[in-house]
């Protein structure tokens, strides 16, 4: 573990926000990651399907969620916000990039960029299980009526293959939020399946 945290989800946070009328500057905590996934339940992903293999992609109730969000975390009432500007607060907070994905013999290490800056996290690699296993719980597909599809999002089944693959992680106090959880196993995922393609392409 390397002794700069990056990272730390008991810290108080502001975040600045430009506007027509200003920076305004919102004081804040971190949500927990029953928090997160709550959120993310709530937004519902839409997806209309247009014809000639064109598609159109919405997410509802994505306002309304985030201003809901963001006043269990505010840690002081001002300044006012509208849902738009919560959306944005929101946004910032669940900052989680991947820059790069390295595999290591029998791991990925997997850079993800932050609120803060660069963390890192050595996961091992996925089985076959593993993988269907997290496909079949993270997303879930209603077919709607009039072409469209509804996608939701389970993040502790991300938080639940972390869990099992994790070796080490640096950067965070504490333990590694959700959301970040999420962004690395998928990284870690996609590049197991795409070395797995590439393996079955070279086999020919």
């Amino acid at each position: 573990m390397q002794s700069t945290c990056v990272f730390d989800t008991t810290r108080p946070i502001a975040v600045n926000l430009r506007t027509p009328d200003g920076m305004k500057t919102v004081r804040v905590r971190f949500p927990s990651d029953e928090e997160w996934a709550e959120r993310q339940r709530r937004r519902k992903v839409i997806i209309k399907n247009l014809g000639r293999g064109m598609s159109e992609t919405t997410v509802a109730n994505k306002e309304e969620a985030d201003a809901a969000l963001l006043a269990k975390l505010r840690l002081e009432p001002e300044p006012e916000l509208d849902a738009f500007e919560a959306m944005n607060v929101i946004e910032q907070l669940g900052q989680a990039e991947v820059e790069d994905v390295e595999q290591e013999g029998g791991t990925f290490r997997v850079l993800v960029r932050v609120l803060g800056g660069m963390t890192p996290h050595v996961l091992k690699m996925p089985s076959a299980k593993d993988v269907f296993d997290y496909r079949r719980g993270f997303a879930r597909v209603l077919d709607l009526p009039y072409g469209k599809q509804e996608l939701s999002i389970n993040l502790n089944c991300a938080g639940t293959l972390y869990k099992k693959l994790c070796v080490s992680t640096e950067g965070y106090e504490g333990d590694v939020p959700l959301m970040h959880q999420a962004v690395a196993v998928k990284a870690a995922v996609d590049a197991m399946e795409s070395a797995f393609a590439e393996g079955a392409e070279a086999s020919f």
